[in-house]
């Protein structure tokens, strides 16, 4: 909001204004009986500074002119000010028209996509499925339902709890959560349901607005409804008269299993880097690529760091216009033939960080039913792993007409 105010007012134009006198004050007291609205406004040695538009501006000098205070303007800036100053320069006007044009007319499409809170999968991985599937780079922000897209990536992302999605400028964030911490509690305020957002038996319900539909001790699949916002009114012929709709709040806790699988060949290649490593940079205009001139790689082993920078006014407009730049670092490869025990070694370390990490998002491990074998020149890791969790999340109430859900 203070963004868009400021840009308004650098439309309209500002004036930075002082005010001096002995009757200073009853100017300010006109100013506000007649809505002249001020910005900024402190004190000086002699009276008071502030700021105001030009229209304001020649308000005040009507009202002083009976008044007789000391005006003095300390600076005027905004567009009518700046075309003023360049008045005799029309090309470079003109250009500054079309930039601000151009500005306007990209703010209405989203050129940037933001994840945060992942874990499990990269934010390459989430962004490129998001720009492949659901939303392009380019896309009109009215094209995009946020709630549609929610679902959807719940639905492909089998290890995600929750996701929510919200347009800012032109950046969609999308913000996940990979399971639900027990100290957390995720609310919504329109008409929902708590829903499972995996299979579970339930061991733990706590209600605080809603109607329980499930019991401890229940099975349950994914979607189901745990704890529902849905009121039905029936009569004494237990006919129903009347459905109405609440914001479903609780905590649900249940068992669930975790599949672990992990594999790696007992042969491996072993990367050393050497110094030698080379930038290229790509020009990014919408969803071009124009890759600058900068020679060629020659390596024969390397890995590609990739920095993208995109052009951004304010914290949340961007725009289709960036930057990528491409490190590569050279590496030589030399095979090692692991023995039992290191394999076993490096097996059991990504389970423990596996398990570690479940731990740090709320989840309470109960079994370890994981086996570590050796097998045709690899190393497999596979079993479950039973924790305890809450597995439940508000999921919004499509009402299609009075009485009826959806």
């Amino acid at each position: 909001m203070k963004i868009k105010n400021k840009t308004i007012n650098w439309f309209k134009g500002q004036i930075l204004l002082e005010i001096k006198g002995f009757r200073k004050d009853r100017l300010i007291n006109i100013c506000k009986k007649n809505d002249v609205i001020i910005h900024n406004f402190t004190n000086s040695d002699d009276g008071y500074i502030f700021q105001l538009s030009s229209k304001d501006y020649k308000k005040i000098l009507e009202y002083n002119e009976k008044i007789k205070t000391t005006l003095e303007v300390r600076d005027k800036y905004g567009l009518p000010y700046f075309f003023y100053k360049y008045r005799k320069r029309k090309i470079f006007i003109l250009c500054f028209l079309l930039f601000i044009i151009s500005i306007f007319i990209f703010s209405n499409y989203i050129w940037n996509i933001s994840i945060e809170g992942n874990e499990l999968y990269t934010k390459e991985e989430l962004t490129k499925n998001i720009i492949d599937e659901y939303v392009p780079m380019g896309t009109n922000k009215k094209d995009i339902d946020c709630n549609e897209l929610e679902k959807a990536l719940r639905e492909q992302y089998k290890n995600i709890a929750w996701i929510s999605c919200q347009i800012k400028g032109t950046n969609l964030i999308v913000n996940i959560e990979e399971t639900i911490p027990t100290d957390q509690s995720i609310t919504m305020t329109e008409p929902c349901n708590i829903t499972a957002y995996k299979d579970a038996i339930i061991t733990d319900i706590v209600i605080n607005n809603g109607t329980r539909v499930v019991n401890i001790g229940d099975e349950i699949k994914k979607n189901d409804v745990l704890i529902t916002g849905v009121v039905n009114i029936y009569n004494e012929y237990e006919e129903l008269i009347e459905s109405s709709y609440t914001a479903a709040q609780g905590t649900v806790w249940g068992i669930v299993e975790y599949e672990y699988s992990d594999e790696f060949s007992m042969t491996t290649s072993d990367k050393t880097y050497t110094s030698n490593s080379k930038n290229t940079y790509s020009l990014n205009i919408g969803n071009n690529i124009i890759k600058l001139p900068f020679g060629k790689v020659n390596y024969n082993h390397y890995d590609v760091i990739a920095e993208s920078n995109k052009v951004k006014l304010f914290n949340n407009l961007y725009l289709p216009i960036g930057i990528t730049k491409n490190t590569f670092k050279e590496y030589n490869l030399s095979s090692v033939k692991l023995s039992k025990d290191e394999a076993l070694e490096i097996a059991n370390k990504r389970l423990v960080l596996y398990i570690d990490n479940l731990k740090k998002k709320g989840v309470s491990i109960l079994e370890n039913n994981v086996t570590i074998s050796i097998e045709n020149d690899k190393c497999i890791a596979s079993g479950t792993i039973v924790a305890k969790e809450v597995i439940g999340i508000p999921s919004k109430i499509d009402i299609t007409q009075e009485g009826e859900q959806q």
